[in-house]
């Protein structure tokens, strides 16, 4: 378990050096792979090619999937930030939080889609919360630890619900569409 923590730590550490992403901009597809190195998490891209899904509802996916990607790169800049105790990195990414929410907000989703979206705009509003909690940086990110902080358990509830409803939704979606909406949606979360 301390060889985790400290695998993932220097994993954390080694990726803040590689990453050089302005918060507003949409991340590329490296910056993406590197967030989800630095976690670790395992990252199932949404294929359209193969969704079973009408065509409006693919590009929704699919956009809806590039925000959750954009989430994931806020998430570990802002705990490579509050590791650092870099207090200007840490109101950089809240920034970065800030347009996400109000883009993510704004866009028009299908009508299977929408209450995903309202679930995961809350759940990323609730990150932001939590990081912007200490401003000068040193939040910890080890499960035991944060596992217990209300926003953080509220957030992980409402990313679950909304795996639940697009689950529900797409019941005839591929196998690997269906692991795609479970990666997107447990590497955006904290626990």
């Amino acid at each position: 378990m301390h060889i985790r923590i400290s695998i993932l730590l220097f994993a954390t550490l080694a990726f803040a050096h590689g990453l050089a992403l302005a918060v507003e901009a949409a991340p590329t597809s490296a910056d993406v792979a590197a967030a989800y190195a630095a976690i670790p998490h395992k990252r199932t891209q949404f294929d359209t090619s193969s969704s079973t899904t009408p065509t409006n509802q693919k590009a929704d996916l699919a956009r809806l999937f590039a925000y959750t990607d954009r989430g994931v790169v806020l998430r570990v800049q802002g705990m490579q930030a509050h590791g650092a105790r870099d207090a200007a990195a840490v109101r950089r990414v809240a920034a970065g939080y800030e347009g996400l929410i109000a883009e993510l907000r704004k866009e028009r989703f299908s009508a299977e889609i929408g209450p995903a979206q309202t679930l995961i705009v809350e759940s990323v509003q609730l990150h932001q919360r939590h990081l912007q909690s200490r401003p000068e940086g040193g939040l910890v990110f080890v499960r035991q630890q944060i596992s217990t902080v209300p926003e953080v358990k509220e957030a992980h509830g409402k990313l679950l619900r909304a795996y639940d409803i697009l689950m529900r939704a797409f019941p005839g979606e591929t196998q690997r569409n269906k692991t795609s909406f479970y990666d997107h949606l447990c590497a955006l979360d904290f626990l």
